[in-house]
């Protein structure tokens, strides 16, 4: 081998040592253009994805806000035990809270009445599900009689949906603002944002519920004969379900797992249809109203009752919401406690489960650990609630020695 070859050999042995010393391994061209063009590919990719989610965040970020309303000055505390007498979730309760912290003095029943925010002399009942409803309906029945006012009943006879589409809305929206006057319009609908589409806005009110009690209440009266003779007789070729269903045993459901009696919050897609959602009918149609017990769907919820809905009332207190009723929509209401008064066993027996069996306290309590945020928002309509009856009835409350 001549000195010139052994020089060549080495210096191609040195270059492949070089080589695997530091992988510097020679590629095609068109290969080296190809893989330049994935990576940018996919760090384009990355960058929108993570601009998509960071804008995500945001916006969820900016739903769990305090309500720049924050009209209640009340903190939502979560006794799901039930409430006790010191409980800021009770009017003696949310008493000494506003008296404590000074908000006493500031009470006003003019900035508490949203009526006087409403374009139009017309009632939005958008009832939420199982919170009685059926019984405010039969008060306005009565109500009707008694000084002129009118119940529009199209709404009634409509098949509940959970969701409306935008055009679905604007044109219950422009139904509802051409009604007369002095009209009521009910129905099983979520909030509908009549601004959004240049409409006048009407008086909203509302009803609320334990938010325990309301599942349980829909358990039963979905296998109730009141609520299958009205679905039979609107869809005739409805199957019937087997007599097992309609005797089955709602502690053993919650506790053997059944996914009828399962309550998972987060979920969007239910197993049975049960109206879990009550913060729903307040927070609207935008998809993130949808996951069940969600702080989001319900900071819209809260925020929307204190801007837009002049009542939000409840028939476990009775005497403060059709008081509240009287004096902030007095148009509608007025001499409802006396109407109610006269009526009082076919208002509050109206669509009433006479037969509901007893509920175990452990499965309620199991249950209650899911509504969390369901629990803040009941609590945060009550407490509201409580405060527009004291602002009304503060100086009659402290003269008759009811609150200290």
């Amino acid at each position: 081998m001549s000195l010139m070859s052994d020089k060549s050999f080495k210096m191609k042995m040195r270059d492949v040592e070089t080589a695997f010393k530091y992988r510097r391994f020679p590629y095609p061209k068109r290969s080296v253009e190809l893989i330049a063009l994935l990576a940018i590919s996919c760090t384009f990719f990355l960058f929108m994805h993570t601009n998509k989610l960071n804008s995500r965040l945001k916006e969820m970020e900016m739903k769990l806000q305090p309500s720049e309303f924050s009209a209640l000055g009340l903190t939502g505390s979560n006794h799901l035990d039930g409430p006790k007498p010191e409980d800021i979730n009770t009017l003696h309760g949310t008493y000494q809270y506003l008296k404590s912290t000074g908000q006493l003095a500031t009470l006003n029943t003019h900035l508490l009445n949203n009526t006087r925010k409403a374009d139009i002399d017309v009632i939005f009942f958008n009832r939420a599900a199982k919170v009685g409803s059926e019984a405010l309906l039969e008060l306005f029945n009565s109500l009707e009689k008694f000084h002129g006012i009118y119940v529009e009943r199209e709404g009634l006879r409509k098949k509940t949906k959970r969701q409306f589409k935008k055009w679905e809305q604007r044109q219950l929206a422009r139904r509802i603002s051409e009604l007369d006057e002095g009209t009521v319009y009910i129905e099983h609908v979520n909030w509908i944002d009549f601004e959004e589409f240049d409409l006048p806005k009407p008086i909203y009110i509302n009803m609320v519920r334990d938010p325990v009690e309301r599942v349980i209440s829909w358990y039963f009266y979905a296998r109730g004969a009141y609520k299958n003779a009205i679905e039979y007789k609107k869809d005739t070729d409805r199957p019937i379900r087997p007599e097992s269903w309609y005797k089955k045993d709602f502690n053993l459901c919650v506790r053997s797992g059944d996914p009828e009696c399962q309550y998972v919050p987060f979920t969007v897609k239910d197993f049975v249809g049960n109206f879990k959602r009550q913060s729903l009918f307040y927070c609207g149609h935008h998809d993130d109203c949808m996951p069940f017990n969600s702080p989001a769907a319900v900071q819209m919820a809260k925020e929307h009752v204190e801007r837009d809905y002049a009542v939000v009332g409840s028939w476990e207190d009775t005497n403060i919401t059709l008081s509240v009723f009287e004096k902030y929509i007095p148009r509608f209401f007025n001499g409802a406690k006396t109407v109610f008064e006269i009526h009082n066993d076919k208002i509050t027996n109206r669509n009433k489960n006479k037969r509901k069996p007893k509920v175990d306290p452990d499965v309620k309590a199991m249950i209650r650990k899911n509504f969390t945020h369901e629990y803040e928002f009941y609590y945060f309509c009550k407490q509201r609630l409580y405060k527009q009856y004291l602002a009304a009835n503060l100086k009659e409350l402290q003269a008759h020695g009811l609150l200290d």
